[in-house]
């Protein structure tokens, strides 16, 4: 009996950190999960490149004018089309920090990516980061994508899944 009272005061715990809204620094997660968004609800299924280009990349990345293959630095981010997309995030160094990789197959703390989306706090990238930096230009960055919410938390669990088995181009 204790066993089992054990076992749902732990996972009534976890569940409430992996729920919980992000208004002070001890809270875990800064996104949100959707109850009532289809493309949220579908990411649930999904650990594949297709989906997170097209549902999560392609809308909140793209189209946002950013990481649209433009000439400022982020828009030298090309990630228009899934190919080029794919070929311009895995194993490439972050024009932000180049010390850091965008995306390391395997190994979603050291994927630079996850820190800018807003999946894990500086703190938690390995090796930790004080703070996001600030552009060339010394300008406060912030999470991505700018000036918008936080990308929905099933969403940011898809692209965390697809980097822990291996960020393959499928």
């Amino acid at each position: 009996m204790r066993v089992a009272l054990a076992v749902l005061l732990i996972a009534g715990c976890r569940y409430d950190l992996d729920h919980a809204s992000f208004d002070d620094a001890a809270q875990v997660r800064l996104c949100k999960p959707s109850t009532n968004t289809q493309s949220c609800l579908d990411a649930d299924a999904h650990s594949d490149f297709t989906f997170i280009h097209g549902t999560i990349i392609k809308p909140k990345c793209v189209f946002s004018g950013c990481h649209d293959g433009g000439t400022s630095k982020a828009g030298m981010l090309d990630l228009r089309t899934k190919d080029p997309a794919y070929a311009n995030l895995v194993g490439v160094a972050s024009k932000l920090d180049p010390t850091r990789m965008l995306v390391v197959p395997g190994n979603p703390h050291q994927s630079f990516m996850l820190v800018m989306l807003g999946e894990y706090k500086p703190g938690e990238a390995d090796p930790p980061l004080t703070a996001i930096p600030n552009d060339d230009k010394g300008n406060v960055v912030g999470t991505m994508p700018q000036n918008a919410t936080i990308i929905c938390c099933q969403k940011l669990d898809a692209i965390e899944r697809w980097i822990t088995a291996g960020a393959l181009n499928n």
